[in-house]
């Protein structure tokens, strides 16, 4: 008895992959003039930041767009007038080449080609029949062949589309599936798919990225904007050659910055041994400076990407090494804590010996040790793991209490610190070097590593992105206790604060970036 080999299935999302543009945009173009455009995009407004905040649906909103553009009423009029395919033309020259080809290509091969998309049925069935194809899409209500600005369907997006598609084939299981998809809105299909193909018409499968870049950009655009104004009210229209006259503390700012970051990624690796976890060096190392580009996350939460990728990569558990990042920003906060029993007596010229700061830090240290291990301790963290972790979670915090045990090893944790220290000095001697590449002599290097770091622990106390704001404001007050006018102070903050927080974002979404080709 032979088996029934089920046909292969080729499925194109259709605004972004298939055509280059959006569908539902291009019929408000061609159902308004241009008057009429400018007062349906104002009538669309208020929906249109009701939708952004989360108050109203996709579905909703997308009623209101079609609505307000008299969609319905222009197909309407067009297929009264016996041109039903009004818009085909159209669309026909927003088709990405390469799309058609690829849609092409399995039709020749035999497959079953499927449309799935978002936008509604009365723009996309005359493309479908034009390609001889099927469609799934959303679905607007016709009365008496007539159509309506009303959903008759779920938004064909996101889970919906997965769910229609097994609707309409039945179980997808054991289903060969090729899915194209541009947005987050194909997630879903991308990842049921068997040959997923994200911005991609080759051959070799491209997965839908594990993460997202574009919560960024609103906070690296504030950011940058708060720092050029900062920037021209401080020096006017000597900053340019100001910066031009400190290239060179710029630059070997930069080189300690790096030399910093390679100190850290030392100390993630002994973290990692600890639990006894052994990703290879370069793929792991890309992954850790790739979790840099969330850093800018309220409490650096973001950073916690490089769990999910190590598991991605190599089935690395993210308990351990969820464990390993909270060790490393607690003894990031141990590190400052110690930078600052050092050089708070200094800077005040107190005359105590330098082994009475660094012997209480250490006692802070093994006093914290000791409190953590405490089974007092170990039960709240169980207990506080059950109440607030999803259930999945929850389970494994079994395993992640293991790992902790495992971590909080007196000597590990001196390791640790000390790295952090390290690393955290060598900001402060860029920051010093910046200051004096300005011509300000009256803060040594104990007194810019204290604005730095303890302007970069307030900041992360305020659980802002990156501290922003607190932080410089936190830089800028501090330097000023030691003489440091607002003129010098204020570029010397917006400086290191590039070459530090901002630098190692760059270089975080440069690694997430580069993904080596793999071989299909």
């Amino acid at each position: 008895m032979t088996s029934q080999v089920k046909q292969r299935v080729a499925v194109f999302d259709v605004d972004g992959t298939l055509l280059q543009s959006d569908c539902l945009w291009i019929a408000a173009r061609r159902a308004k003039s241009a008057w009429g455009q400018v007062v349906a995009v104002l009538a669309c407004l208020p929906w249109l930041i009701g939708w952004q905040l989360q108050l109203i649906s996709t579905g909703r909103f997308k009623q209101q767009v079609i609505a307000a553009f008299g969609i319905c009423e222009a197909v309407n009029r067009a297929e009264a007038a016996g041109h039903a395919n009004w818009l085909l033309d159209d669309l026909k020259a927003e088709i990405n080449p390469e799309a058609l080809q690829r849609l092409h290509w399995h039709q020749q091969q035999g497959d079953r080609v499927l449309l799935c998309s978002a936008s509604p049925r009365l723009l996309l069935q005359p493309v479908a029949d034009w390609l001889k194809v099927e469609l799934l899409c959303t679905e607007l209500e016709q009365r008496e062949g007539h159509w309506w600005p009303l959903l008759a369907s779920a938004n064909c997006k996101g889970p919906e589309k997965v769910r229609r598609l097994e609707e309409h084939l039945g179980p997808l299981e054991g289903r060969s599936i090729e899915a194209y998809g541009d947005s987050k809105g194909d997630r879903e299909l991308l990842r049921t798919a068997t040959i997923p193909h994200y911005r991609s018409f080759r051959s070799e499968p491209q997965p839908y990225p594990p993460i997202s870049l574009g919560p960024l950009l609103p906070v690296v655009s504030i950011a940058l904007l708060g720092y050029g104004l900062l920037g021209i009210w401080s020096q006017g229209d000597q900053l340019i050659s100001l910066l031009l006259d400190l290239w060179f503390p710029i630059g070997l700012g930069v080189l300690l910055v790096l030399l910093g970051y390679a100190i850290r990624y030392r100390r993630w690796r002994l973290l990692l041994a600890a639990v006894n976890q052994h990703p290879p060096i370069a793929t792991d190392a890309r992954i850790w400076m790739g979790s840099y580009a969330f850093t800018a996350t309220p409490g650096k939460s973001g950073e916690a990407l490089r769990s999910l990728l190590l598991k991605q990569e190599f089935g690395v558990p993210m308990p351990p090494t969820l464990m390993a990042l909270l060790v490393e920003r607690l003894t990031d906060g141990t590190a400052v804590l110690l930078l600052l029993v050092i050089n708070v007596p200094l800077l005040l010229r107190w005359q105590v010996p330098l082994v009475v700061p660094i012997s209480l830090g250490l006692a802070a240290l093994i006093g914290g040790w000791l409190v953590i291990r405490s089974p007092y301790a170990r039960a709240v963290l169980k207990s506080t793991a059950k109440r607030v972790l999803p259930r999945k979670l929850a389970r494994a915090s079994g395993d992640g209490l293991i790992s902790l045990r495992q971590l909080l090893k007196p000597w590990l944790l001196l390791q640790a610190t000390a790295i952090g220290a390290v690393a955290w000095s060598l900001e402060g001697v860029s920051l010093w070097m910046l200051l004096r590449g300005m011509g300000v002599g009256e803060v040594g290097i104990g007194g810019a590593t204290i604005a730095h770091t303890a302007a970069g622990l307030i900041g992360a106390l305020t659980l802002l992105p990156g501290g922003l704001g607190s932080t410089e404001a936190g830089t800028v007050g501090l330097l000023a206790l030691q003489g440091v006018g607002v003129s010098a102070g204020t570029p010397a903050t917006l400086l290191i604060r590039l070459m530090t927080l901002w630098f190692a974002t760059a270089l975080g979404v440069g690694c997430l970036l580069w993904q080596p080709r793999r071989q299909p």
